[in-house]
């Protein structure tokens, strides 16, 4: 995990008759990644494109068919299958090849047809249900609000009246479009029967045909339905009794449909092997639809496949052993072959790093800031440590502290799905929170006595572990001491990240800038931050009087300004002090020239050399035309990228071919101006000295931070609890309680510590990685259906 695996690229040729099963076996191999031959070519110019369409209706069908056996609570009993029962199931059907995707198909669509047919009839009678339910209550409310003797007495004819149902949110805008059309000459009556739906009653003279329609058309609009009112008394129970019967009637059609749906979806939730029918038709269908799309990435070229792919180099022998055997499994067909090439040069490696369930969270939040450059060191193995512990700097607290690492401890083994992916994560920020919270002796605001107090001891006595209880409490040793502390993981964690990039400059073999960019960048940053953190150390040693005590700032300020003579109070007696200074000083100056001039002089002298050898290179020319016309010599384009790629065959003397490629393409002879390349160095310079003072000023964050925590939780605890103890007000304990509780819980444990974790995620990408990490990589996007299923139905890992 420290780099990232090394990785080979080959060609892949298989004929048509073998590609579906060499690509099916790839896929449960998960080791390799092809490369898209034509990234910029539309999915439904490709030659898989109806399989993958094939694929994606059957994947809709099943999941329809399961959305309808969860509104019928058919799937309370339901076990779901795992990605290790479908890879079991699969490999025990022998008649498995590329021709049953025909035969799924045939099966679903058998199943789905009356499913579908009953469904949709099950959806009307649906409707047709809440239309007469819906009825039954317009004239029930009808009846209640016009009162009977309307239609005994058939007075409902002197008026215009309409009803019908709309949805809550229109009842206002209805109401006023209703006044204004009538000029406030009618009345509305509006009942609501459920969150969604009212029913309206609109009751008005005879205004004239021109504004009966206009009404006519507004209640159209907005009415769920059409309903109109019997004019008598008979009519109206007649018409009442008849919906009902519908009703009634609709009500066994639905029972029994739903019943014949409920036979037809339980056949596919029977257990098979430990896996239902239908979870097993849907991984397979997931994993077909990733075959061809992979296949649609290779080169059709006559009856052969042409493909070129990534391998880890490790995992080559086992890439070789399963062409192997499918080649020896199917004696009719030839196998694939494998021929490693030369990556083209605008081919970028991928980066693969083997993780397993503890170090993905880490590398994920490595890889949002930017994929690892292809053998370039990874910060994600440091910031599993780094990380928790930035975090717990801010955060130190015992009993915060305990609090978080017990909830990673219970998502560990209770696997919480909300949380658990960052159950390692919040383990881990829980101990060193716990850890810290030691150091500074802070339990919820309060200063433990775990050991005798050394305050008031007469005899020389060191506190064995912490800050001393009698100091934890002074507010001006703690925040000189975390501030000093926060200025000291500054410099280490720095110095860390140079570290690493004079480690990736090694093993690029780039002498140039591991002599000129990290032996000046690594001399900077000891000559100046190295030295305050020694001045603090060395303080922190050692006894002054207070009213001799030397300042640090100041001793820093006249170093600069003084050209290292010191203004003030001396660290140590004697000259050397000045003399160390200045040559501190001399040295962080030289380290600026350093840094900024040599990539600019090393410019210069390749340029002139390249003219010189291209002066020489103008009076040799090859004609490739002459060499197609040479015998025993043939040339073919074999790549479809944007360089010429030529396959040059000759005899040897043994009768064998030996084939080899060479890539002839055209470099750009344009080179960077002078002026641009001292542009960017003079911005690089300028970046990485400011940075090194921002940088470290951006880790008193730490200080910061642990400080509010600290002070909050006092302030907290002082208001609520230790006020009403102090005044002998047991009922306002009782009730201040809750409240701690609740306000430590949501500003401290939840408010607080998500402002740390941003805080330690902004101190690790910019303050750290910007060291030594490019982060400019390719991932390695590997061809796995079990990776594929995963991320389709979000199974878990079994």
């Amino acid at each position: 995990m420290f780099r990232s695996q090394e990785m080979s690229y080959f060609q892949l040729i298989m004929p048509q008759d073998s590609a579906w099963t060499i690509m099916d076996q790839l896929g449960y191999l998960s080791k390799v990644e092809i490369i898209d031959h034509n990234p910029n070519e539309a999915l439904i110019n490709r030659p898989f494109a109806n399989y993958v369409k094939r694929c994606d209706d059957l994947i809709v069908k099943i999941e329809n068919m399961l959305q309808v056996a969860k509104n019928l609570n058919l799937l309370s009993n339901y076990k779901k299958g795992n990605l290790k029962q479908f890879t079991n199931q699969v490999f025990h059907i022998i008649q498995l090849f590329h021709t049953y995707l025909d035969k799924i198909e045939d099966d679903i669509n058998k199943k789905t047809s009356s499913f579908q047919e009953q469904n949709k009839h099950l959806e009307q009678l649906i409707d047709q249900s809440e239309y007469i339910q819906n009825y039954i209550e317009i004239l029930k409310e009808s009846k209640t609000y016009l009162g009977e003797q309307v239609f005994q007495n058939q007075q409902i004819s002197k008026f215009e009246c309409y009803v019908g149902i709309l949805k809550n949110l229109e009842q206002l805008q209805f109401h006023r479009v209703i006044f204004r059309v009538t000029k406030g000459n009618s009345m509305v009556h509006l009942k609501r029967m459920n969150e969604k739906q009212s029913i309206f009653i609109v009751l008005f003279p005879n205004i004239g045909n021109y504004g009966k329609q206009k009404i006519q058309k507004i209640v159209e609009q907005v009415s769920q339905g059409k309903f109109t009112l019997p004019q008598s008394h008979q009519e109206f129970e007649k018409k009442l009794n008849e919906l009902q019967m519908k009703q009634a009637e609709y009500i066994n059609l639905i029972q029994m449909t739903q019943n014949q749906l409920c036979q037809c979806i339980s056949n596919m939730l029977v257990l098979r092997n430990g896996l239902p029918l239908i979870e097993f038709y849907k991984f397979y269908l997931i994993k077909e639809k990733d075959l061809y799309k992979e296949l649609n990435k290779l080169k059709m070229q006559g009856r052969l496949f042409l493909g070129e792919l990534w391998v880890p180099t490790k995992d080559i022998f086992q890439l070789e052993q399963t062409l192997q055997m499918i080649k020896e499994q199917q004696t009719n067909n030839p196998g694939g072959q494998l021929a490693q090439k030369y990556p083209p040069d605008f081919l970028q490696k991928p980066t693969y790093f083997k993780l397993n369930e503890f170090t993905s969270i880490f590398q994920e939040i490595v890889n949002t800031y930017g994929i690892p450059r292809y053998q370039e060191i990874n910060p994600a193995i440091i910031t599993i440590i780094t990380f928790p512990f930035l975090f717990g700097v801010m955060f130190g607290d015992i009993g915060h502290g305990f609090t978080l690492f017990m909830f990673g401890s219970y998502l560990c083994l209770f696997k919480n799905k909300s949380f658990y992916n960052l159950r390692y994560l919040i383990l881990l920020m829980g101990v060193f929170s716990f850890y810290s919270g030691l150091i500074y002796n802070d339990y919820l605001s309060l200063s433990l006595n775990l050991f005798q107090t050394c305050f008031r001891s007469e005899e020389e006595c060191v506190y064995p572990f912490g800050i001393d209880p009698m100091w934890g409490g002074h507010l001006e040793f703690n925040d000189s001491f975390k501030m000093k502390l926060s200025i000291i993981i500054a410099f280490c964690h720095m110095l860390l990240g140079i570290s690493l990039s004079g480690l990736n400059y090694l093993f690029l073999g780039d002498w140039l800038k591991l002599s000129c960019k990290f032996l000046p960048q690594l001399l900077f940053l000891i000559c100046t931050i190295g030295y305050m953190v020694f001045l603090i150390i060395y303080k922190w040693l050692n006894h002054f009087e207070p009213q001799n005590a030397p300042s640090i700032i100041t001793t820093m300020i006249s170093m600069i300004l003084n050209l290292g003579r010191i203004s003030g109070p001396q660290m140590w007696e004697g000259d050397s002090q000045d003399y160390i200074q200045y040559c501190l000083l001399l040295m962080t100056i030289i380290s600026i020239p350093w840094m900024w001039f040599p990539s600019i002089i090393s410019h210069l002298l390749q340029q002139g050399s390249f003219q010189q050898n291209e002066g020489k290179r103008k009076t040799h020319r090859i004609d490739y035309g002459q060499l197609v016309e040479e015998p025993g010599i043939e040339m073919t384009q074999t790549h479809s990228y944007s360089h010429e790629q030529i396959d040059t065959k000759y005899g040897q003397p043994n009768g064998e071919t030996q084939e080899s490629t060479f890539f002839i393409k055209q470099k750009n002879t344009s080179h960077q101006g002078i002026q641009d390349l001292i542009v960017h160095e003079t911005i690089e310079t300028l970046e990485y000295v400011l940075g090194v003072i921002s940088n470290t000023a951006s880790y008193l964050r730490l200080w910061a931070l642990s400080l509010a925590h600290s002070q909050l939780s006092e302030v907290f605890f002082e208001l609520l609890l230790v006020q009403p103890i102090n005044h002998g007000q047991p009922i306002s304990l009782m009730i201040g309680f809750p409240f701690w509780a609740l306000i430590t819980f949501g500003v401290l444990m939840c408010m607080d510590s998500m402002e740390c974790f941003l805080h330690s995620l902004r101190l690790h990408w910019v303050e750290f990685q910007n060291k030594f990490y490019k982060g400019d990589g390719v991932q390695f996007k590997v061809f796995s259906f079990r990776d594929r299923i995963k991320e389709s139905i979000n199974l878990e890992s079994q």
